[in-house]
């Protein structure tokens, strides 16, 4: 008998312009009234963090505001020894992916005894955290809907992640108008990484027909969006757009997961401090060219919904069609080609197939089987020619 496909989300989502104005009504829901705000220095700076504090009436809202990209396990135990010390009844994430994991760990660690490594891995967190809502003000890492937060461990150089029912959110809100004043390479890699989450959940090994459907929608909306949220970021419509297409690739990946894009960007990140979405960017052509003989059927579909006219194309041609399309979007926003752009060393490329084949949550979904030859003939092909 076939495994039985598992579709798993969030109870509760709100979703639109200015419905940012609807949270103190998610608050009063939770019957919270001492809160912590989790966010990034950034946000407070550009007045998006004191806007949503004072939506908090006179409920007492705090901030914690020690969020650094692609954060540490470091911090995620200072930010649940706070909620810890002070009782907090909710917490509020607010940021991009680093500032939602930040406050999804927090919340479990909070109420489960332990260290947080102990935590790493899957379906290792035993009891609820405390209640949160996810904001997101980039659209990116669909962290707000989904299971799943990843940690740097400083010390390892690596990069590891959280996969539990607990740390789905109680209550997301997802208002474009919070996202109009993202820089455009900030737009750029976060969208990236957003296709990135669409194109691994399609081919996944542990695709569905839900996660199928997310997953093509989030492709065409931001093989049709991106661009002009990139260059044209006060355009309401393309941020709109952007984070819809960011939601449903959470969705498909929440469920359907990731494959190698993520599995050797994680090291990347961890031995390079590479920003996770410009780490998916630079290496999603060269994974998609290697697993592309795995699934052509599938590649081909994603051709098509990124706007390639493939029909009366071979299949293989048609397949093929999908990675360019993917680069002449990554070089049309502006992304690095290669992983000499990154300054990352081609004396790296063992120690990064080595970390990467440890990633199981990545290795096993991938359509291709994963090998460490395979994974240092992509890293090979990521960096330029040499003369």
């Amino acid at each position: 008998m076939a495994s039985p496909t598992v579709f798993t989300a969030i109870q509760r989502l709100v979703h639109g312009r200015g419905v940012i104005a609807q949270l103190p009504a998610e608050i009063d829901r939770l019957h919270a009234r001492k809160i912590l705000i989790v966010t990034d220095p950034g946000l407070v700076k550009a007045g998006i963090a004191p806007r949503v504090t004072e939506l908090l009436g006179g409920r007492r809202g705090d901030l914690f505001t020690e969020v650094e990209p692609d954060p540490s396990i470091e911090t995620v135990i200072a930010c649940a020894e706070t909620v810890r010390r002070e009782g907090y009844d909710l917490i509020i994430g607010l940021g991009g992916g680093s500032a939602l994991d930040v406050a999804k760990c927090a919340s479990v660690l909070a109420r489960n005894e332990g260290d947080v490594a102990q935590y790493l891995g899957i379906d290792k967190v035993e009891r609820p955290g405390v209640p949160k809502i996810l904001i997101p003000t980039t659209s990116g890492t669909g962290s707000e809907v989904t299971n799943v937060a990843v940690l740097s461990l400083k010390a390892d150089k690596t990069k590891k992640g959280i996969v539990s029912r607990h740390l789905l959110a109680d209550t997301a809100i997802l208002d474009p108008e919070l996202t109009l004043g993202l820089p455009p390479a900030v737009t750029a890699s976060t969208g990236m990484d957003a296709l990135t989450h669409a194109i691994e959940a399609y081919v996944s090994r542990f695709a569905q027909p839900l996660t199928d459907d997310f997953a093509l929608k989030a492709i065409r909306m931001i093989a049709a969006s991106l661009r002009t949220a990139v260059y044209n970021g006060r355009n309401i419509e393309a941020r709109e757009s952007m984070l819809t297409a960011s939601l449903y690739a959470g969705l498909a990946f929440g469920s359907a997961a990731t494959g190698m894009v993520h599995g050797l960007a994680m090291p990347l990140g961890g031995q390079f401090n590479v920003p996770h979405g410009v780490a998916n960017s630079v290496l999603l052509p060269y994974v998609m060219r290697w697993n592309m003989v795995s699934a052509l059927d599938r590649y081909r579909d994603i051709a098509i919904a990124m706007g390639e006219r493939v029909e009366h194309l071979p299949v293989r041609t048609g397949a093929e069609r999908a990675v360019h399309a993917v680069e002449a979007l990554s070089r049309d926003i502006g992304i690095p080609a290669f992983l000499d752009d990154l300054d990352i060393p081609r004396s790296a490329i063992e120690s990064l197939a080595s970390d990467g084949m440890t990633n199981s949550r990545q290795v096993l979904p991938n359509p291709r089987d994963v090998t460490y030859e395979g994974l240092v003939g992509i890293l090979n092909d990521a960096f330029r020619k040499e003369a």
